[in-house]
């Protein structure tokens, strides 16, 4: 096979019928020399790389290809040629190393195709008939097998949302709170740092339902969860759908303090908003109670434990008129109006 020989012409030396399959493969072949000259290049390849058999044939692979100077291919591929073993390189270690694109749409980075690469230098036997190593570089496009992936990546995502997320409110739902408040505790007791937990009950909730109907209650938990999604906006923060209009803020790394000021914004914020509660006795619009624990878990502390203490904290803010925060406190085991 002489390097000068366009694609599309007959080889010399070759059948007809050799050369038309080599012409026609669907995936990509090139066949480069001991000196990485390129000797043989197919359609296929050609009509994805936009270029002509005379321009590549007989080109060094690296000035043909600058893009692949210093990258992981061409390593591989000195490797290979040196050792005689071959080389795969897959899409998700090594993405799209040469600029191949589809035959039809624009040629931009965003459309390369995804390729899986096969370095295959010339055996023994062969390169000693043959007078020197030739290696054949196989390209398989895999963008469809990505594609696909992808997709079923993101509906696995949109199914795992399903799972965690309330679908009334978007916040995380009971399930999503149970398995984070564990996995935050774990962490917390790993590096010793401080958690904050706040929860909430929106104020006389059912007499809201009573008077407004619930079309109305399913917009009010709404608005309520929006002030939580607006004041909560660091990451590692979490809020959660506790129960019907019970609410959760997960706060890593906070102390007291913080995880009071949270709860503060969040009352205040919503009284901002003004949703209107006639039967909400002088408030006369939508409020919230709040209970907080916060601080370093002791060896023995569990989620139930950490509950229990900022429920305690909820229901003394509940019982002390409503509209208020209280917090728990760990030395006299008791909660305190903040």
């Amino acid at each position: 096979m002489s390097a000068d020989q366009p694609n599309g012409a007959a080889n010399a030396g070759l059948p007809v019928w050799l050369d038309w399959v080599l012409y026609n493969t669907q995936s990509g072949l090139v066949l480069l020399d001991a000196d990485m000259r390129i000797v043989f290049a197919n359609k296929w390849f050609l009509l994805r790389a936009g270029l002509s058999a005379e321009h590549v044939n007989g080109g060094a692979l690296l000035d043909v290809f600058p893009v692949l100077k210093g990258s992981h291919f061409e390593r591989a591929l000195v490797k290979a040629m040196r050792s005689g073993f071959p080389a795969l390189m897959s899409q998700t270690m090594h993405p799209s190393p040469f600029p191949l694109y589809a035959p039809v749409g624009p040629r931009a980075n965003d459309n390369l195709l995804r390729q899986s690469i096969h370095i295959v230098p010339m055996g023994p036997a062969d390169v000693a008939m043959a007078g020197q190593r030739y290696t054949l570089v196989q390209i398989a496009d895999v963008s469809p097998t990505v594609a696909r992936e992808r997709l079923l990546k993101a509906h696995a995502d949109h199914m795992s949302d399903l799972v965690h997320i309330d679908a009334l409110t978007g916040l995380g739902n009971r399930r999503f709170f149970d398995e984070s408040m564990a996995a935050e505790m774990r962490a917390a007791s790993r590096s010793g740092g401080m958690l904050g937990l706040v929860l909430m009950d929106i104020d006389r909730f059912k007499q809201f339902n009573d008077l407004y109907g619930h079309p109305a209650g399913d917009r009010c938990l709404q608005g309520v969860a929006n002030v939580l999604k607006a004041v909560c906006r660091r990451p590692r923060d979490l809020v959660a759908r506790y129960g019907g209009e019970e609410l959760a803020v997960i706060l890593p790394d906070t102390d007291m303090a913080g995880a009071v000021q949270v709860a503060k914004d969040i009352l205040q914020k919503l009284r901002d908003l003004h949703i209107p509660h006639a039967d909400n006795l002088e408030q006369t619009m939508v409020t919230l109670s709040a209970g907080v624990f916060a601080g370093r878990l002791n060896a023995d502390e569990s989620v139930e434990t950490l509950i229990q203490k900022a429920d305690q904290a909820l229901y003394a803010a509940k019982n002390d008129g409503r509209n208020r925060v209280f917090c728990f406190d760990v030395g006299h085991s008791s909660a305190l109006a903040v």
